[in-house]
């Protein structure tokens, strides 16, 4: 069975390459744009197509003698602007969905995120929860989603959507990586709120499996649409709370009003921008999606995929510290 991982040199899509790599059951090929980064993956028997989003002509014939496609490339950035997300992740997923019609593609593996699904009013959140997204990012991925479906009603795409919560790990140069950096520098001296409300993260192996398990059942995925999660969602303060400890350094200790902690990180947000840098803690947006719930089940997809998710936070976060300091990321 031969598989394409659209963006298979990103976050997501090496720890799946090494996933299925180790079943020796799948023939791989992947999209690339980053020769350097290919090249690890060539000398591990990976067929390698190199292709951009934003380059139509490069996406032609790219699910030519494929059976399975997993979409993972994707843009995931949480402040850039409505119409760069929207090129990159619904009109070339919609050149690649053709595609794949247009090739007799067995499996269309759509990773959307639970981003699309927004937070929610009832905890945890499940596959029926209705959309909300927040950040133009999670509004790209229900468009997605929404156009997908009518392919699979008009058209029969063998679809199957997986929406991941907040996937973090080894390899995670952006929300985790932002995260722990804001912890270990000191600046997240004080907790905006209460800092009680949830948010749900899933290590990215946990995330790999899952999309593989996707993979081993078509029968029981097609047509089907699944949250891929960690058995456990936590509230801000644990999760601020587990990472200090795994650095070593004090947790945030007292809070502030939301309204004084958002003031405060629009002089930051504002400088950031200035000098050209998006860090994802260390933005208003913060504050409002700390008003807000984003926990969700895994129990559709533990039931009919038999997803097993191995890793806690505590587990998972300690791995990826380590991988952090490894790679003198923690400066």
């Amino acid at each position: 069975m031969k598989v394409l991982i659209t963006g298979i040199t990103g976050f997501l899509g090496t720890h799946l390459a090494e996933e299925l790599l180790h079943t020796n059951k799948y023939e791989l090929c992947g999209t690339y744009r980053d020769t350097r980064k290919a090249t690890f993956l060539e000398k591990q028997g990976v067929e390698m197509k190199k292709a951009d989003l934003l380059d139509p002509n490069s996406l032609r014939n790219i699910t030519k003698d494929v059976d399975v496609v997993v979409h993972l490339a994707g843009l995931m950035r949480f402040h850039d602007s409505f119409a760069v997300l929207y090129e990159h992740n619904v009109k070339a997923m919609q050149l690649i969905a053709e595609d794949a019609l247009a090739h007799d593609v067995k499996h269309f593996i759509y990773a959307s995120s639970t981003e699309a699904i927004g937070p929610v009013a009832t905890v945890p959140g499940n596959e029926t929860s209705p959309y909300r997204p927040t950040y133009d990012y999670g509004k790209t991925k229900q468009m997605a989603e929404l156009l997908l479906k009518e392919k699979h009603q008009s058209a029969h795409l063998p679809l199957t959507i997986l929406r991941p919560t907040g996937v973090y790990g080894p390899g995670d140069r952006y929300v985790t990586l932002s995260t722990v950096r804001a912890v270990a520098l000191k600046k997240l001296r004080i907790l905006p709120g209460k800092g009680d409300t949830f948010i749900h993260f899933t290590y990215v192996d946990d995330i790999a499996q899952g999309i593989r398990k996707t993979i081993e059942k078509p029968t029981q995925s097609i047509g089907e649409a699944f949250i891929l999660a960690s058995d456990a969602y936590i509230t801000y303060k644990e999760m601020f709370t587990i990472v200090a400890d795994l650095l070593g350094v004090p947790p945030p200790s007292h809070s502030i009003p939301m309204s004084f902690a958002k003031a405060y990180l629009s002089v930051v947000q504002w400088e950031n921008n200035r000098r050209g840098i998006d860090d994802f803690v260390m933005h208003t947006s913060l504050i409002d999606t700390m008003r807000t719930n984003r926990a969700y089940s895994n129990a559709k997809a533990k039931k009919i995929l038999g997803f097993s998710p191995q890793y806690d936070y505590m587990k998972g976060m300690e791995r990826t510290i380590e991988w952090y300091r490894e790679n003198n990321l923690l400066r």
